[in-house]
């Protein structure tokens, strides 16, 4: 078990963003709590294969009809040969925050400080020089592609434990989910967490988000303000985060937090993106689809699973579909 400053002790340096974690794996860290991802910890993670019965967590690139926040959606064509030969090529273009995807650390920054994960700023990632060497070598999400994301997956279910407590709540809201809730569902699942951990949180979004026909849908996607259920930024939830040792956090909603985001740490007005993303390098999964999962979960008695996630080798991408399986 890799050795962590407490989460009273961040942030690590004077003058740096609150409960930021700079330099704890060297300032040219590309990994974050990745790091937490050691062969030790994805050795004991293979002890959850027993039935050797996958499912993968990914929705279609094109789940959201139509994505919301003004994205553009998937752009897909099929390219056919002339006679005599006979095959098929096709070309891809979409925005890789429309659907099932990693947030990377290039994708949410502090916004008073203006600072991505360990100091780097907008300008060395968008700026006249990002296409130089160095520019491309900051923050990118293609080092985590050098051995994935894999370790221990668990599912906090928490639209069935709510279910379970009769606990009724709007799915397609900004319906906010405590500390205390996740506590209790860990609780209630018997759930034991370790370091290295991949938190995987069932709010309910892709079941309430399936009972809209397609015009409410299209009514979602251009609502304002922007409602999404998540977790609730808060001192008392980062601390969690951060106790827990998690080396990736994903869900099931759109923002993974509560939208609009933000909250009060201290007198301050902070997201959970700012200090996950920016302050620990922690990836951010969203839009994961866990509907069998849960399913799965339930059916077998257990939420824990071996996970493995390959993102998109591109370089100097922000963000990538996980391309992700549960295997149980």
């Amino acid at each position: 078990m890799l050795s962590r400053p407490s989460f009273d002790q961040l942030p690590l340096r004077k003058g740096d963003p609150p409960y930021s974690a700079w330099g704890l794996y060297g300032l040219d860290d590309q990994l974050g709590t990745l790091n937490l991802l050691t062969p030790e910890v994805v050795k004991e993670a293979t002890s959850e294969v027993k039935t050797g019965f996958r499912i993968g967590l990914d929705s279609p690139i094109n789940y959201l009809t139509p994505p919301s926040h003004g994205r553009l959606p998937l752009k897909h064509n099929i390219f056919s040969s002339n006679p005599p030969t006979t095959f098929h090529d096709d070309s891809i273009e979409m925005n890789t925050q429309i659907s099932s995807q990693w947030d990377g650390f290039r994708h949410f920054g502090y916004q008073k400080e203006k600072r991505f994960y360990n100091g780097v700023t907008a300008e060395e990632i968008s700026g006249p020089n990002a296409t130089s060497t160095l520019g491309m070598h900051l923050l990118k999400l293609a080092a985590w592609c050098k051995s994935g994301i894999v370790g221990r997956g668990i599912l906090l279910d928490y639209l069935r434990w709510s279910e379970s407590q009769n606990k009724p709540y709007e799915l397609i809201s900004a319906h906010v989910i405590t500390v205390d809730d996740l506590k209790a569902v860990a609780d209630a699942q018997k759930v034991e967490i370790k370091q290295g951990d991949i938190l995987i949180v069932r709010s309910g979004f892709n079941v309430g988000y399936e009972a809209l026909n397609e015009e409410q849908k299209v009514e979602w996607s251009k609502a304002k303000p922007t409602k999404w259920v998540g977790l609730e930024a808060s001192v008392g939830m980062a601390r969690w985060l951060w106790e827990s040792g998690f080396s990736a956090a994903a869900g099931d909603a759109p923002g993974f937090e509560r939208f609009p985001f933000g909250g009060e740490f201290e007198g301050e007005k902070l997201s959970l993106h700012e200090i996950l993303l920016g302050g620990w390098g922690m990836p951010i999964g969203e839009m994961f689809n866990v509907e069998e999962l849960s399913e799965e979960c339930a059916r077998q008695g257990r939420y824990s699973f071996f996970l493995t996630s390959m993102p998109m080798n591109v370089p100097g991408l922000v963000g990538s579909p996980p391309h992700a399986i549960a295997i149980f």
